[in-house]
């Protein structure tokens, strides 16, 4: 029976919340599933250490701490924008997400509004989960050896980033 470790086909079924209970995948009454390549980078690096040696049927819970998840809030991803970047007809409030168009880089996920001032909206860049413990419950339903044909674009795409 394979292992879960470098280069196997991976699917999970999974629930994922927060300390505070708020469900992010999945729920109480039904977990998701999940499908991925072990070792390519596709799943979040504290998760997949965590899998590492798991075999079909296993069944675990844990936690991944914030630092190891989407890291802690980072000051410098609250900023202050004027009301000009926004179109005419948007009418920023707080809780509203955004995603700015003038970054330089694409953006990944949206930013948030925390506060609306007169002439300036402060806007939370930071990744929606940074700062959270992330807790897993998961079952392992399938490991197996990948196909070529499955790792060969994940091999492509992972010498790109490392060249």
């Amino acid at each position: 029976m394979s292992l879960i470790s470098q280069d196997q086909y991976v699917c999970l079924e999974y629930r994922l919340h927060l300390e505070s209970g708020e469900w992010i995948r999945g729920s109480a009454e039904a977990p998701e599933e999940m499908c991925f390549i072990a070792g390519v980078g596709e799943v979040l690096p504290g998760l997949e250490r965590r899998l590492l040696g798991l075999r079909v049927n296993d069944q675990v819970e844990f936690i991944i701490p914030a630092e190891e998840a989407f890291g802690l809030p980072d000051p410098e991803n609250v900023q202050v924008w004027s009301h000009k970047v926004f179109p005419p007809d948007v009418k920023p409030y707080p809780g509203m997400q955004v995603l700015p168009a003038n970054l330089p880089f694409p953006a990944e996920y949206p930013g948030r509004v925390k506060e609306v001032m007169e002439d300036r909206v402060v806007l939370d860049l930071n990744h929606p989960l940074a700062g959270e413990d992330l807790y897993y419950e998961v079952k392992v339903l399938e490991v197996r050896p990948a196909t070529p044909e499955e790792l060969e674009p994940l091999k492509q795409c992972q010498s790109c980033r490392e060249g």
